[in-house]
């Protein structure tokens, strides 16, 4: 099977992970009446397998502060996960060295690692790494845990043709 890398992804990424990277399924998530950004999965295979590499990315259609990300994501391990206070907030602490405010039309991207933890990259550059697997997994559950909030979302990241592409209905 002949599978082409994907140009949507930032250059600085597919430069320091060489794989061919397919499109699993992509969508947007909304809350409320605003859509906050495109997700896209990559596979290093021909499906998800959260033993093999894989990459979320988010093109964002809004802006917003760091702290907002940060402060969302944080909320979501804290409810899928329930990682003890001080793991909680030493994930917090380095989310908040790597993520940078966004604003509309910019590009993060995490490229998970099993037995490592997430590489994050810009549109233009490396941003930093979390090197957990724990935090790896969690982190990736925001989206593709089956007790996600956005579960349209991860049908469709899922390549799920059968729900529609808008999260947080």
């Amino acid at each position: 099977m002949n599978i082409s890398i994907t140009p949507e992804l930032p250059q600085c990424l597919l430069h320091a992970h060489e794989q061919s990277w397919k499109l699993s399924g992509e969508g947007v998530l909304s809350w409320t009446v605003f859509n906050l950004y495109r997700a896209r999965l990559y596979v290093s295979g021909t499906f998800y397998d959260p033993s093999q590499p894989f990459v979320l990315d988010l093109s964002y259609l809004r802006t917003l502060p760091a702290a907002m990300i940060v402060s969302a994501s944080v909320d979501e391990l804290k409810r899928l996960r329930a990682p003890p206070a001080e793991i909680l907030q030493s994930w917090s602490e380095a989310l908040l060295r790597i993520v940078p405010d966004v604003t509309l039309g910019a590009q993060l991207a995490g490229c998970f690692i099993p037995g490592f933890g997430v590489k994050f990259y810009s549109a233009t550059h490396h941003l930093g790494d979390i090197t957990d697997p724990v935090f790896a997994e969690a982190f990736a559950a925001i989206w593709l845990d089956p007790d996600t909030r956005s579960a349209s979302l991860r049908a469709s990241l899922l390549g799920d043709s059968l729900l529609d592409t808008q999260a947080g209905s």
